[in-house]
């Protein structure tokens, strides 16, 4: 349950939804990419409720900041306005130059940056109104409001919003424009954008060619003609015409260019294909396209898909002439031009400009806002500190163009002012986390706080909250399960809940410390939701197959399965099902069972017969085995389930060696309490086999199926033709070899089997082996040696000389043979294979 609620809600966290206005990523190929929205916008929709109790939160243990301030053309200015008999003050939009006038005074009340949140998009169709407020020269009012915010370099932004849908606005159709006349050469680039920037305003396309160093300006004309008249408006004498060449179309300067060059940003560290690719671009018209009016920065506040807006796309990517470049926020643009640098750095998931400030973002070049209230304030100030009405400004304007005393101290020394319209403008007011109607200049004030102030919101990475989801799920299965047994009273069912209770909000308390103190959003609706559902799904399970499956493994297993593997099978009924393993499987019989029997009482055999079995139950136990079953005399175990090892071989041996030990131990104390000794016989042999639950409805056993199980006891057979203790299989020698010593018995042919088996036997652990021992499998290789290479005599005399020598029974069996094969040769086409007639398991073959 903690695998499959922390994988699937886990998933779900890892593939959260992509920020807003961000390319949702496709989903992956094997799951049904609408159930996938759906469940990651339900569960990112219950994370955004936990990221805005919070923000709430965070903002409570906060102070209202003063570096930004909001100057609000609200609804009280407009409505003061109306009243205003002043040329052009009553009109709406108000005239630019107006506009203008206001920046020029917020500058001189000692502001150290005024960003304009007002769309400057289409030229102003209001003339001049007041000669004072700019020069008279000024032939337009975009003119004369550029004229105002040069007066004042550097000290102003003016806004542009992008659309992320939607398709690209193509230029005019170069074949409007058939002729071009020639308006200047520049040596330099910028020189040469600026004249542009002229054709551009008289609603001209611009060419700006290569010269060698220098670079050529024209315009594009209808005809000849207009080309002569587009020359003299812009005070070219002697124009040159020409005809538009194809290849000129390569140097087109549109506005949108001209604005993109001016707006662009260069960002270290940054992968610009990751960023938002924005398809539109709102900007000011040309007449206001000059580096020295101001910087540019974008607007547009993305919301997210339940409508409200937590961050700010700092960085957009806006494909332009085959290249990506790279366009700011308003904030980010106003924190540049403050840190007097062009310098932009990402690393490690924060934004760097220069040396003076940084803000977290992720790749995409959107940060999450860290709200300095718990609340939306009164009017336009969101959660800075103030906000002015724009009518008591554009007051202060009057009174100095009439050479009067300003009315008004609006203590904006040393401050950022965002001169923005709340007025008859819904799309201005936002859903925050704050406020239900928060006006965008406010976002864009305390964005532009953030980092003046260095700080934002962190997201964590999807990796840390997939394993952070898997850990809740798997602690809610923990807890579960180790507190199953507050589940048989009542007061300990509310105890086992209230440990529920108690986690979650221990966890909602914990994400929330972190939030506060160290700015970091880590997932909590997934984690907690993963908990539950596992602490609850286990508690189900257990509650209901707990005593079912204790019954069932005691039955299935048997009394003398060790309790550390009754405990993992309890924890896990799926290591009982069916199913194909290799495994090691032993088979042990007493030698002359029957025989010995026949002198013993009922009282006797039976008690000597326990003792036996007791001690061979207590080493397959002691080895991390499981005995099958009795059969008679017989033990039948196996290594390697329920519980998998790798080790099965090693174990298999190292219990036949025991069992050994053990008989060896018991033998004087069975003599003299039964008068009898006993000795057994082994077989071992490795490979795969169906390994389960077993048997009718009636009677089932864990039991195993397979080859290798008729081979372990075809092995314990052999055993009495070659006079060894314990024979093992090819595959157990592979796997255990490096830890046990084994010595070629022989190579057999079993009846029923086409392939020849090569039988071992166990001589005894590495390192423990004697020098009797030792010299014996010297010569028992070297005798094998040559009686497979046909020098029977040879092999002869060594078998002869181990078996009289050393007592060895493999070496008389083999002298024997040698003897026959020395009066009677096997045929030229003998394999070394020894043929035995098998009549199967317990039965000893001739």
């Amino acid at each position: 349950m903690a695998i499959f609620f922390g994988c699937v809600l886990g998933l779900l966290v890892y593939l959260r939804a992509p920020q807003p206005a961000a390319p949702r990523g496709d989903s992956p190929a094997w799951m049904p990419s609408g159930a996938v929205e759906l469940a990651q916008g339900w569960l990112e929709g219950l994370e955004r409720s936990t990221y805005d109790w919070r923000v709430l939160e965070l903002g409570a243990r906060s102070e209202r900041p003063d570096e930004a301030v909001v100057v609000a053309i609200d609804d009280e200015t407009l409505a003061e306005a109306r009243q205003d008999d002043r040329p052009g003050v009553a009109t709406q939009p108000w005239p630019r130059q107006l506009v203008g006038g206001m920046v020029h005074r917020l500058v001189q009340e000692g502001a150290l940056l005024v960003l304009l949140d007002l769309p400057f998009t289409e030229l102003s169709p209001n003339a001049c109104i007041d000669p004072k407020l700019s020069s008279p020269a000024s032939s337009s009012d975009d003119a004369a409001f550029g004229e105002l915010l040069t007066r004042d370099a550097g000290r102003s932004l003016l806004a542009f919003s992008w659309e992320a849908q939607g398709s690209r606005v193509l230029p005019p159709a170069n074949r409007l424009w058939p002729y071009r006349v020639k308006v200047g050469t520049y040596p330099s680039t910028a020189e040469a954008r600026a004249r542009a920037q002229a054709v551009l305003t008289v609603q001209r396309p611009a060419y700006v060619i290569p010269a060698g160093r220098q670079s050529e300006v024209w315009g594009g004309a209808t005809d000849a003609a207009d080309a002569k008249v587009l020359g003299a408006r812009l005070g070219v004498s002697g124009a040159v015409v020409e005809e538009r060449r194809a290849s000129d179309d390569t140097f087109r300067l549109g506005t949108t260019d001209l604005f993109v060059s001016l707006a662009e940003v260069q960002v270290e560290g940054l992968d610009a294909s990751r960023l938002v690719e924005v398809r539109q671009l709102q900007h000011p018209v040309a007449p206001l396209l000059e580096g020295e009016a101001g910087g540019f920065g974008a607007v547009t506040l993305p919301a997210d898909p339940d409508g409200v807006v937590r961050g700010i796309p700092h960085l957009v990517s806006y494909a332009a002439r085959g290249g990506r470049h790279v366009l700011p926020s308003l904030p980010l643009a106003a924190a540049m031009r403050l840190a007097n640098t062009r310098a932009l750095r990402y690393a490690d998931g924060r934004l760097y400009v220069g040396d003076a400030y940084s803000v977290p973002m992720d790749a995409s070049g959107y940060s999450l806002l860290r709200w300095n209230a718990p609340t939306a304030g009164r009017g336009s100030r969101g959660s800075l500190a103030r906000s002015i009405r724009a009518w008591n400004v554009l007051l202060n304007v009057f009174d100095v163009a009439d050479e009067r005393p300003a009315r008004f101290d609006n203590d904006l020394e040393g401050r950022t002012v965002v001169l923005t319209r709340t007025a008859g403008e819904p799309g201005h007011l936002k859903p925050t986390p704050i406020g239900p109607e928060t006006p965008g200049g406010a976002i864009l004030g305390q964005a532009l706080v953030n980092l003046l102030r260095s700080e934002g919101i962190t997201r964590a990475a999807p990796d840390f909250d997939l394993m952070v989801t898997m850990g809740l799920a798997f602690a809610g299965a923990f807890m579960a399960l180790s507190l199953s047994f507050l589940l048989r009273s009542v007061r300990g069912v509310v105890l086992y809940v209230g440990g529920l209770a108690v986690a979650s909000v221990g966890y909602t308390v914990a994400a929330a410390y972190v939030f506060v103190e160290q700015r970091l959003w880590i997932a909590m609706a997934g984690p907690l939701l993963a908990m539950v559902g596992a602490f609850v799904v286990t508690t189900l399970y257990a509650f209901r197959n707990e005593q079912q499956i204790r019954d069932f493994v005691q039955s299935a297993l048997g009394r003398y399965v060790s309790p550390e593997v009754a405990r993992l099978v309890t924890r896990d009924l799926s290591l009982m099902h069916p199913e194909r393993r290799r495994m090691s499987v032993y088979v042990c019989d007493i030698e002359g069972f029957t025989r010995m029997s026949e002198g013993l009482s009922p009282e006797q055999l039976v008690g000597l017969f326990n003792e036996y079995l007791l001690e061979m139950a207590a080493v397959v136990r002691s080895t991390a085995g499981q005995v099958d079953k009795y059969i008679g005399d017989s033990v039948m175990a196996f290594w390697g389930a329920p519980v998998r090892t790798d080790r099965h071989a090693h174990l298999a041996c190292e219990a036949a060696l025991k069992m050994q030990a053990v008989l060896a131990d018991k033998q004087d104390a069975w003599e003299k309490k039964y008068g009898r000794r006993l000795s057994f016989r082994a077989g071992v042999d490795t490979g795969e086999v169906v390994v389960g639950d077993m048997g009718s409805e009636l009677k089932s056993h864990y039991t195993v199926l397979g080859d290798a199980v008729g081979l372990a006891a075809r092995l314990e057979t052999l055993n009495k033709v070659y006079g060894t203790f314990a024979l093992v299989g090819d595959n157990t020698v592979a796997l255990a070899a490096d830890n046990y010593v084994f010595r070629l018995v022989d190579r057999v042919r079993l009846k029923g089997r086409a392939e020849p088996l090569k039988v071992h036997e166990l001589v005894g652990r590495r390192g423990e082996l004697g020098p009797p021992v030792q010299a014996l499998l010297t010569m028992h290789e070297k005798a094998l040696t040559a009686y497979h290479q046909r020098r029977f005599a040879e092999a002869h005399v060594l078998f002869e000389r181990a078996a009289t020598e050393l007592k060895d029974p493999v070496a008389a069996v083999y002298a024997s043979r040698c003897a026959r094969f020395l009066s009677a040769a096997p045929p030229a086409d003998w394999d070394g294979v020894h043929a035995l007639e098998d009549p199967g398991p317990g039965v000893v073959a001739a």
